[in-house]
């Protein structure tokens, strides 16, 4: 990502991980907050934060998912 007031791929992985569980009482909330100009759309999606994840988590993959969500959100 260019802008650097972007969220950045580990808030967008944890917002998945919330999102995905159907426990979450706050998904609409948490998709509008990812939904605006410094979110999930900033994303270049070039896969690299996976690649150097210290942690060995996907975020990308995560970031994917997260932005179907929101397609079908704002629908």
């Amino acid at each position: 990502a260019t802008d650097s007031s972007f969220v950045g791929p580990q808030a967008l992985a944890q917002a998945y991980r919330y999102v995905a569980d159907n426990r979450d009482k706050g998904k609409d909330d948490r998709l509008k907050i990812i939904d605006e100009s410094h979110g999930i759309w900033r994303c270049h999606f070039a896969g690299s934060c996976s690649q150097v994840c210290p942690k060995g988590v996907d975020p990308a993959m995560g970031i994917q998912l997260l932005r179907g969500y929101l397609l079908g959100f704002r629908s």
